[in-house]
């Protein structure tokens, strides 16, 4: 699946996130990410929106567009005003 940046990832599993200081965050079922920006061809990077890895970034292997998820991007704007 190709992702766009500004659209939003919801995670269908529990996993660990390893942090550089060596600790871990566990992300649950259900918490989100945003796709922020592609790297390359095969690696984007994300920002977790929700859960106990809210705030954290990571590069992971998925295919990003170059194109913008602007109906994501409009809503958001919209909730903040």
């Amino acid at each position: 699946m190709k992702y766009k940046i500004g659209q939003e990832i919801k995670f269908e599993e529990d996993f660990l996130l390893p942090l550089q200081n060596g600790n871990k965050v566990k992300v649950l079922k259900g918490d989100t990410a945003v796709v922020v920006r592609k790297i390359d061809d095969n690696s984007g990077e994300i920002l977790y929106m929700t859960g106990k890895a809210s705030g954290k970034s990571q590069v992971i292997n998925i295919e990003v567009d170059s194109n913008i998820d602007s109906d994501y991007i409009a809503k958001k704007i919209m909730g903040e005003l």
